[in-house]
């Protein structure tokens, strides 16, 4: 086999990683390393078209994470596919022997993972396999998928079956566990917060993101999951483009612990009146010079005037900055010990949705930081009740600081939301009124489309996706409904048919 010469240029030299179909070969032509791949023996001459356009297609694509094809060789005993030569270990390897990374290492793989897939879609190959045996990375993390569907992996993944995998390798990597599929979500959910808040990321905001991406790539969020590669591809580029912008950037001195706002334009207030003074001193200084260099007979100049004009100008400055200090310091402090309050998770446990909110808003927690999951089981007796949460029942929790998972056996219609109250499970009056306003008519469009009117008209708004009546990706229900008068800030929940 090491003396074959296929095409009277490619030798083969050798089988990679054990395999009989997959070999290291040199371009006797052109002096350069390549790989071999035999396909199939099922190819045959009714099928010979398909393989030839998808070998085409292959072909013709060219991109830094993609495997390159050189050039097709047809022999008596088969098909063989001329590559690129493959350096580097396999994934599945890599992440055994590295176990947990960090999440900027963790976002760029899943950067490259998915620009590879958009990359393939754009040129028409739809049949691409990412899991970890079928994509190499090297030493510098530069990753290389070389899993074309039926040409390369022998098998091909749908794209909602894209979108989890790379959630799947999200997982692993930040917690250097490999994901299990019956594992119940409250558990996955905490082991990825607690590897994210500790593994000591430098930029506060990338925790919650990453947590968020993840979820959304793994299916485990009622509303918002990934409809498509394009979207997670998106997310994850924004993040990266992101952490390298903030690498680039000059360091600059961090503001006090609890500063606010107002805390801040007082500074800079404070920093504008003295370049102002500053200002004022040298353009008088330059006048009075002119004038003594004018007259021939020196006069007196005086600086009291502008020198009363100043402090005057200082006095108003420093009294609006010690009123508006008076008037914040209780509003910021409030919010702050709101912020790290500490206090212990009820146990929620076959309560209903209301039950909950109450329970948590007694113990001071943020109802912004709860998410519904509503999941049909088969288990009557909890039936609209809740019977998984994320937070154990007496762990000590902080105020802003951890997202709770609650899990209700039902839909959203029949865990108990009433149709004047459906996406709000704690049955609190809508928020205090900004505009008057009537909620627009959502019935009929599409799921983008309603979200892009809701925004236009200022409402908060959740929305379903279950059975009904409307084509699939419809609006088929809304509450409150169409007409009603709501002020800006309201909550709407609407459905989406399936």
């Amino acid at each position: 086999m090491n003396e074959r010469i296929l095409a009277g240029r490619y030798r083969l030299q050798e089988a990679i990683g054990g395999a009989s179909d997959l070999f290291l070969a040199h371009d006797e032509s052109l002096m350069r390393q390549v790989a071999v791949k035999r396909l199939p023996g099922n190819v045959t001459d009714s099928n010979r078209q398909h393989w030839e356009q998808e070998i085409a297609k292959a072909a013709g694509l060219h991109h830094p994470h993609l495997l390159g094809v050189y050039d097709v060789v047809v022999e008596a005993d088969g098909i063989y596919l001329i590559t690129e030569d493959l350096e580097g270990d396999t994934l599945s390897r890599w992440l055994r022997v590295q176990g947990a990374v960090g999440a900027e290492t963790a976002i760029d793989i899943a950067r490259q993972l998915a620009g590879a897939v958009v990359q393939a879609e754009k040129h028409g190959i739809l049949q691409i396999s990412i899991d970890p045996g079928t994509v190499l990375i090297n030493q510098d993390g530069f990753l290389k998928v070389i899993g074309y569907g039926p040409l390369l992996s022998g098998r091909a993944q749908t794209e909602r079956d894209l979108i989890k995998t790379i959630g799947v390798l999200f997982y692993e990597m930040l917690t250097g566990k490999p994901f299990s599929h019956l594992a119940p979500v409250p558990q996955v959910v905490q082991e990825l917060h607690q590897s994210l808040r500790g593994s000591g990321v430098v930029h506060s905001w990338l925790p919650e993101r990453m947590e968020r991406i993840v979820l959304r790539a793994l299916g485990f969020v009622s509303q918002g999951s990934y409809e498509g590669i394009h979207d997670l591809y998106r997310d994850v580029k924004a993040v990266h483009h992101a952490l390298g912008q903030q690498a680039d950037r000059p360091a600059e001195p961090e503001p006090e612990a609890g500063a606010s706002y107002i805390e801040r334009m007082k500074d800079s207030m404070l920093e504008a009146a003295q370049e102002g003074i500053e200002k004022v001193a040298k353009l008088r200084h330059m006048e009075f010079a002119k004038k003594v260099a004018e007259e021939s007979t020196p006069k007196r100049f005086s600086l009291l005037p502008y020198i009363g004009v100043l402090v005057v100008v200082v006095l108003v400055i420093g009294g609006l900055w010690w009123s508006l200090g008076d008037e914040t310091t209780t509003a910021s402090t409030d919010a702050h010990q709101q912020g790290s309050r500490q206090f212990v998770m009820p146990d929620l446990l076959g309560k209903t949705e209301q039950e909950a909110v109450q329970a948590l808003a007694d113990n001071g927690y943020p109802k912004a930081k709860i998410q519904w999951v509503f999941s049909v089981t088969d288990d009557s007796e909890t039936k609209g009740k809740i019977y998984r949460q994320s937070v154990d029942p007496g762990e000590s929790v902080t105020g802003q600081e951890k997202m709770i998972i609650l899990t209700v056996n039902g839909t959203a219609s029949t865990a108990g939301n009433s149709a004047g109250n459906a996406g709000d499970p704690s049955g609190e009056e809508p928020r205090e009124p900004v505009a008057a306003g009537e909620i627009p008519d959502l019935r009929g469009l599409s799921k983008q489309e309603a979200e892009q009117l809701m925004l236009k008209h200022g409402y908060h708004y959740s929305f379903y996706i279950n059975k009904g009546d409307t084509p699939s990706g419809t609006v088929y229900s809304q509450s409150p409904a169409a007409g009603t008068k709501a002020a800006q800030g309201a909550d709407v929940t609407f459905y989406v048919s399936q």
